[in-house]
C-alpha cells in the first residue's frame, strides 16, 4: 500500500482553514462585545466568558487586574483554586506577563511554581494587557492537556489583549 503525502490529505488543508476561520470570526465577536462594552471591566469580564464558551479546551479562563503591587483575580471561569490576589512583582504569573507578547508553557507540572497559584498540571498562555498607563490586567488561559496551545490560539489570545488594550479603563 502506497503511503500518502501530506499534498493527498485534503482534509487537513480544509480542517485548518475551518479552523482558522472559526477563530477569526470569534475575534471578530470578542472585538465588537469589546467596543461595545461600557467599561474596560465590563469588556474583560465579556472576552473571558467568550472564550470559555467558544473553545471547549480552554479548561479554565481567569482575568487578572492590576491593584498597586498586586494582581487581583476579576473574572475566572472554570480554574482550579488559588489564590485570589499574587504580587506582581515576581511569581509565574507576573513572570509570564513581563514580555509584550502572551506567554505559553507547555507543561505546568515541570515549574512547581505554578502550584503556588493554582495550576498544577496541564498548559497554560498568559497575555498582559497594557495600556498607555503600564500594565493594566493579565488574561491566562489555562488547560489540562499539555502542550494544548497553537500558534493559532496564542495569536488569538494576542490580538484579544490588544484589542482591550485599546479599550480605556475606567480611573
Amino acid at each position: 500500500m502506497a503511503s500518502m503525502t501530506e499534498e493527498d490529505k485534503p482534509w487537513k488543508t480544509d480542517l485548518a482553514r475551518k479552523t482558522s476561520l472559526r477563530r477569526e470570526q470569534v475575534f471578530r465577536e470578542l472585538e465588537e462585545s469589546i467596543k461595545k462594552a461600557g467599561s474596560f471591566e465590563d469588556a474583560l469580564k465579556l472576552s473571558v466568558e467568550t472564550l470559555k464558551k467558544k473553545f471547549a479546551r480552554y479548561t479554565g479562563i481567569t482575568a487578572y487586574v492590576a491593584d498597586g503591587e498586586d494582581l487581583v483575580v476579576h473574572t475566572t471561569m472554570d480554574r482550579p483554586n488559588g489564590p485570589e490576589r499574587v504580587w506582581s512583582g515576581g511569581g509565574p504569573l507576573a513572570d509570564a506577563a513581563q514580555g509584550g507578547k502572551p506567554t505559553v508553557v507547555s507543561d505546568v507540572s515541570a515549574v512547581p511554581a505554578w502550584a503556588g497559584v493554582g495550576l498544577a498540571a496541564g498548559s497554560v498562555m498568559v497575555a498582559p494587557v497594557r495600556t498607555e498607563a503600564g500594565l493594566w490586567a493579565i488574561v491566562e488561559v489555562w488547560s489540562d492537556f499539555r502542550d494544548a496551545f497553537t500558534p493559532q490560539d496564542i495569536r488569538l489570545l494576542d490580538r484579544l489583549v490588544n484589542a482591550l488594550a485599546r479599550k480605556t479603563p475606567t480611573t
